[in-house]
This record gives C-alpha cells, sequence and structure tokens, in this order.
C-alpha cells in the first residue's frame, strides 16, 4: 500500500554535520562506504534538476573528500547472459506495474563481480540472487516509478547486472511524494565486486537492492529518516550528507530470489558511542557506522534535568549552566550516549 502524503513541502535546508568517526568494520554494513562519482551524464531526480549538493563521492570516514578508493569503472568484465527467462515489472510512470524488463539466469561465468559470500549466518534474507537485469541491454531511461528512472537505482558503469526489489521502489516513490520534492538516490544496488571497492561490507544490503542512501533537495535528513520509519525500513542509518534506509526485514522479491522470501530474523549493525573532551569541546567517536560521518545530535540539560539546547554539530561545547549533555549518534537506530559535565 502507498503512503498518502502526509508531510507538505517544507523550505527547510538540508541538515548537514560533521563528525570524527572511528568506525569499525561491520560485516553488515562498511565502515567508509561510499560509491564513486556517476559520470557527468548521470543525473538524480529525473524530474527536476538535483539541488541537493549530494555526491556519490561523499565525505569519506579516513579523511578523503573526493573518492571511495576503489571500483572499477566499468564493474568488471563478465559473460553474455543466457536467454531471458522472466521479467520484473516496476509500478512504473502510472504506478500499473507496467514497466517491465527481462531478467537472466546467474551465470557463475559472469566471475567474482557475482559470487556472493554465503548466507549470513545461513539467514535466508541473505540469499544470492538467482536473476538479474542485463543493464547492457535494459533502457537506462525507463520509468520505473512517476519520479525514478531505471539508472536511478542500477547503473552499468558499477556492474553489467544489477537488482533492484520492486517494493523498495515503491518505497521510494513513497518517500518521494511524502516529502514533497527531488529525491537524490546516492547508492542503489552493488554488486560484489564494486561494493568491495567502495568500502562495503561482506554483507551490505545494498548488494540485495532492498536498499538506498538518499537526500531529498527540500526535506531535512531528520525528515527523511521519519518517513523511512513510517514505512518499517528495517535499518535506518543518519549520516552528514544522506539517508541510509533498507528493508531487510521485507520478504525477498520473487522476481530475483528463490527459496524462502519470508521475514527473517535480520541482524543489525551494532553501534557504539561515548562522549569524551578534546580540543574544540565534546566529541562523540562513534563505531559500526557504514557509509561516512554519523549525525549528531547534542542535547544539554540543567540540573533539573530541563532541556537548554539541542544543536546538530561535529563536536559541541554546552552552555555554562549545563549539567549533564547527552547525544545521538545516526540517529534512532543508531548509538546513545550521556554524560554529567564537570565532574
Amino acid at each position: 500500500m502507498r503512503l498518502p502524503l502526509f508531510i507538505a513541502c517544507l523550505g527547510v535546508s538540508l541538515l548537514t554535520a560533521c563528525a570524527d568517526e572511528e568506525a569499525t568494520r561491520s560485516r553488515r554494513e562498511g565502515p567508509a562506504e561510499q560509491d564513486q562519482a556517476a559520470p557527468a551524464d548521470d543525473t538524480g531526480d529525473h524530474d527536476v534538476a538535483d539541488d541537493t549538493g549530494l555526491n556519490e563521492g561523499g565525505d569519506g570516514d579516513g579523511g578523503s573528500d573526493g573518492g571511495d578508493g576503489g571500483g572499477s569503472d566499468d564493474g568488471g568484465s563478465t559473460g553474455d547472459p543466457g536467454p531471458a527467462t522472466d521479467e520484473v515489472c516496476y509500478p512504473g510512470p502510472d504506478f500499473d506495474w507496467t514497466a517491465c524488463v527481462p531478467v537472466h539466469d546467474y551465470d557463475s561465468a559472469w566471475g567474482a563481480d557475482y559470487a556472493y559470500p554465503d548466507p549470513y549466518d545461513g539467514d535466508p534474507q541473505y540469499l544470492a540472487p538467482a536473476r538479474y537485469v542485463d543493464l547492457q541491454t535494459a533502457d537506462p531511461d525507463m520509468e520505473v516509478a512517476p519520479n525514478f528512472v531505471l539508472s536511478e537505482l542500477m547503473q552499468e558503469w558499477k556492474g553489467r547486472y544489477g537488482v533492484f526489489q520492486r517494493h523498495v521502489v515503491s518505497y521510494l516513490q513513497d518517500i518521494r511524494d511524502a516529502s514533497g520534492g527531488p529525491l537524490t538516490i546516492n547508492s542503489g544496488y552493488r554488486n560484489v565486486t564494486y561494493n568491495a571497492g567502495v568500502g562495503g561490507a561482506t554483507y551490505s544490503r545494498h548488494m540485495y537492492g532492498d536498499s538506498a542512501d538518499m537526500a531529498s533537495s527540500v526535506a531535512s535528513l531528520d525528515e527523511v529518516a521519519e518517513i523511512c520509519e513510517d514505512l518499517a525500513a528495517g535499518y535506518i542509518g543518519m549520516y552528514d550528507t544522506h539517508v541510509h534506509c533498507d528493508w531487510r526485514d521485507d520478504p525477498l522479491d520473487g522476481s530475483f530470489f528463490d527459496g524462502a522470501k519470508g521475514v527473517a530474523a535480520v541482524s543489525r549493525p551494532v553501534h557504539t558511542a561515548e562522549i569524551r573532551w578534546g580540543g574544540a569541546g565534546l566529541e562523540a567517536p562513534a563505531t559500526g557506522f557504514d557509509e561516512g560521518e554519523p549525525h549528531r545530535r547534542w542535547t544539554a540539560r540543567d540540573g533539573m534535568g530541563r532541556e537548554l539546547e539541542t544543536i546538530v554539530s561535529r563536536t559541541y561545547v554546552p552552555p555554562a549552566e549545563a549539567v549533564s549533555v547527552q547525544v545521538v549518534v545516526g540517529g534512532a537506530h543508531g548509538a546513545r550516549a550521556s554524560r554529567t559535565l564537570w565532574d
């Protein structure tokens, strides 16, 4: 069921916050995961020019400003597919589920790009895809939803074959509708080799086609995260330039996957954070975040527990009357820490 419009178009600037991060590599999502920049003719939301400033190079947590440190331009060499065995039908411009494209059975001749690891702890939600879209023959400009085209979710320059689950396309359109303006998708599907090249973890949900990193030109990161929460996203991660939302708990799309398609108890990234004094004030180093600098929200309270202020920033200097400080790192699904001051 599609989500009705419930958030008016707000003239709110995109929140950004840089933060120091000491991330450890999670097996579920990588610590410095950043897609490389798209070719010059690759655009965001196809009906309005992108004005969010979001770039696939992003700000990595290793200090790099422009690249991801890896990833092949052509996604590696893969063999030609066999005959199409079925098709996948997306919502399309009229949401009548008639935007169809052929899918092809996986072939081991495609090589390491599509050599998926065994399911994480035997979890069927981490089964390797059985079928893929051939992005070399598919129309990149095919409208898969009213405000999205195929190439926003899967790109041939990241690998010849791609997977993006149908229900997630529907969710992205819901997010776009609810936010009231263009939604830029920073990262959709990644094959195994490309994912490793951009710092992705072994079991990143980007490889399973039910994950997207996004930002809106009219809604804040908090608002985008709230919409994902309302759409029952299985995991939400907030970063300085984008929000990661995935639906890892939803049944796998039978257009791409065989075997069990029911909801499974999928593991979550483990996040930790602490508050400590640094040279510029309070810092909140954190671990377990996957795609760059996590969003940090600081709240100061006085001796009666009353809120003095809430600020989003890299570091924090609390007001003189503050007695305690709390920080939320990475949003509601991230980490929390608190500290009594002046002790």
